[in-house]
């Protein structure tokens, strides 16, 4: 003879005469409180956070326009280069400048470096993260890295250090949009040369100052099945950097992938 029923029954007392002796209101009433609860918890995708991060601000890249000339301060060597061919947090590297060309004693500079070129557009420059002066001579200088970001190699690029305070916000989502709105463009660029980016990855676009466009502009990104098919909202993104006639912008949430070739639209009307 089955023994589940006893069981069952057993355990049913249990809980009943547990439910006499704790004191307070009737157990019913407790889950409705804490359902009650749940459902006031607030989204994350209500909440107010860092949309624009340190890592955004000097890991991320950018596009270097045709016809513009390279930075003049540059890594002409670095500890160990026999040994390692890149180089990273503590590392010292040695530049192309000192003291006769006005560098000081713990200046900061933001490192970049060369890493694919976009056709008709420019060059992709990556931020490598910081290095600061420690030895100086009068036309070389050591520098270590800061902060880096992994990669950093012989021929990459410093520039001056500027403080960027990121921002703070919301991510106000993914939703249709005006489809006449003059502020529409396009994936044209995503990092490490992938085809397809999700939430976190950075990508460029083809749309920047030019355009009006601003740091921290929140922007759509679209999907087309067809040409002759209603376009679908597929991802939200924010603009970390903003060039002559591109931006860089990061994926704040999406529920499809984002494509080179993706349609943009900027959310804010100025």
């Amino acid at each position: 003879m089955s023994r589940k029923p006893a069981l069952c029954g057993g355990l049913a007392l249990l809980v009943a005469s547990l439910v006499l002796i704790v004191p307070g209101r009737p157990f019913a009433q407790d889950v409705q409180d804490v359902q009650q609860l749940d459902l006031k918890k607030p989204k994350i995708f209500d909440e107010t956070y860092q949309l624009i991060n340190e890592s955004d601000l000097n890991c991320s890249f950018y596009l270097y326009e045709q016809g513009k000339l390279m930075p003049d301060i540059q890594i002409i060597g670095a500890e160990r280069m026999n040994e390692r061919a890149m180089y990273d947090n503590d590392a010292l590297i040695y530049i192309n400048r000192g003291a006769a060309d006005g560098l000081e004693m713990g200046q900061l500079f933001l490192l970049v470096g060369i890493r694919e070129v976009v056709p008709k557009l420019g060059t992709v420059m990556k931020r490598q993260g910081r290095a600061r002066i420690v030895r100086l001579e009068d036309r070389t200088a050591a520098a270590k890295i800061e902060k880096g970001c992994g990669g950093v190699q012989l021929g990459d690029y410093l520039l001056p250090f500027e403080e960027e305070p990121g921002e703070m916000g919301k991510d106000r989502g993914y939703g249709d949009m005006d489809p006449n709105a003059s502020k529409r463009g396009r994936v044209v660029y995503i990092e490490w040369g992938f085809h397809i980016a999700g939430p976190g990855q950075w990508a460029l676009i083809d749309l920047g100052r030019q355009h009006c466009v601003q740091i921290g502009d929140q922007l759509n990104v679209f999907y087309r099945a067809r040409p002759d098919l209603p376009r679908e909202a597929v991802a939200s993104a924010i603009v970390i950097d903003v060039r002559g006639a591109t931006s860089t912008v990061k994926i704040l949430g999406a529920r499809d992938i984002v494509n080179i070739g993706s349609e943009v639209q900027i959310n804010v009307a100025r």
